[in-house]
Order: C-alpha cells, then structure tokens, then sequence
C-alpha cells in the first residue's frame, strides 16, 4: 500500500527472474560464480562466517555458504563500494552473455485493494507468464528448458499449477515442471538472487520514484546493462502514478482563490 504501511510495504511489484543457460555451460559458470564469491568476500565474510560456525560449534563448508542479494546490493555498498560492485556484477553479467544465455524477469504491479489481493495467485500468475514466454523463446530455437527455483515450503501448489500449465496449455518445450532446490547447494541459485535483487530495486524506483529516490543509483550503473542482457523480460504497471508533492503543489496554486 505504501513505504509507512504497517504490513503492506515490501515492494510495488512482484515479480520473477533469473536467468537462462545452455545447459552445457552450467557447470562451469557455477566454477565461476563460485570463485568470484571468493575474491570477493575472503577478506571479512567468509573468514567470520567461518569464525561464528566455530563459535557455535559447527562445520563451516564453504560450498553452501551464501551472501544473500539483499546483502549484496544495498544502497550503502552501492555508494562504499561502486567500482568493486559495478564490475563484479559487469563480470557477471558477461559471462552468462558470453556462455550463450540471458538474463530474464517478469513482473507486475500489485492491485491496491487488499481484500482481493491473493498472493498465492499473484505468485502462480507470475510463474505462467514465466513459463510461457521461455516456452515461445524455446520454440524459436526448437530447444527445450528446465526452471530451477528457490525451495520455499508454500509453493507446493503453485507448482502443481504449473505442472496444469506445462501439460494443458501445451508447453511442450519445458521438459518437466520447474524444480525446487535449496540455494545454499546451488552456485546458479545464489547468482539469481543477486540478480533480483538487481530487477527488484530498478522495478520499484520505475514504479515509484519519490518513494525510493535512493535507488535512482541501481538505474543509473546497472539500468542500461540490464536492459541490454535481457530477453522477453518486463514489470507491467498499470496502476495509475502516484501524486508527487511537486505535482500537488502545482495544483494548489493553480486553483488558489
């Protein structure tokens, strides 16, 4: 509803992304992505992440350790650290250009009444339109594709939906229904996050602007390379703008007697 709701106030939009793969060259860009996670967190993270999982007695494996998007890219590391953040996101982004894949997202604004809002709904709508538009890029290249996603405990019917869809609607290029795995085990899962973590913040500064002015940074270094990288990807956004305190005032003092 807005940035002050009690409860309604994650995000405009909702939506879903990722990115796509030749299957061949999966393997190696989880090397990769596993690497860079490396140079890039060696110096602090990962040596206190190791240090916590000693303190509290456990085995720290840096095969599942993960540096969740929300972490990555703040406003506070866009500022501190723009150069080390702009070209190891540049170097991601590449990489999966150069591999012969995309980067892909959809996404919509939520309605305003809330007593018809059914996120779960919301959720199976977005995954359709997912399924859909890769489906006719497939078809494109007489290729067929798999969906990896984030595990998460209340999807188990949204996916069932989309077995309906895959089987109904005649999607016959998405070899099985999409497939829930745990990110900490996925190197291509954790790239993804960061990667929506991206989508999420350039969807909500285009939805709206005075509310996040703050993310007009994310725009401004990563809006063009994104646009750029993508395929069959957009937020649609009917919802009429929001009122802006210059676009009040200027009404005011048109209609002042």
């Amino acid at each position: 509803m807005s940035n002050n709701d009690p409860q309604h106030k994650t995000h405009p939009i909702f939506g879903l992304g990722g990115f796509v793969l030749p299957a061949e060259n999966v393997r190696s860009f989880s090397s990769f992505f596993f690497k860079l996670k490396q140079d890039l967190f060696d110096g602090y993270d990962i040596p206190k992440a190791r240090k916590n999982a000693e303190k509290n007695g456990e085995r720290f494996q840096l095969s599942t350790w993960e540096k969740k998007g929300s972490k990555q890219y703040s406003v506070a590391n866009l500022k501190n650290y723009k150069n080390l953040l702009t070209r190891s996101t540049n170097r991601i982004i590449n990489r999966i250009t150069g591999d012969g894949g995309f980067l892909f997202y959809v996404g919509e604004a939520k309605k305003r009444d809330v007593e018809s809002h059914d996120a779960q709904q919301v959720y199976t709508n977005s995954l359709r339109e997912v399924i859909k538009r890769l489906d006719d890029e497939f078809k494109n290249q007489d290729s067929q594709f798999l969906i990896f996603m984030d595990d998460h405990e209340t999807r188990t019917q949204i996916v069932k939906n989309a077995i309906y869809e895959m089987h109904q609607q005649k999607k016959y290029q998405l070899i099985e229904a999409p497939l829930q795995v745990d990110s900490k085990l996925y190197q291509t899962i954790q790239c993804a996050d960061w990667l929506c973590s991206i989508y999420g913040k350039l969807s909500f500064y285009d939805a709206e602007p005075d509310v996040k002015p703050e993310y007009e940074l994310f725009k401004r270094y990563f809006g063009d390379r994104i646009a750029t990288a993508q395929k069959r990807s957009n937020v649609r956004n009917n919802l009429p703008k929001r009122a802006t305190q210059l676009s009040l005032s200027k009404l005011t003092d048109k209609f002042k007697v």
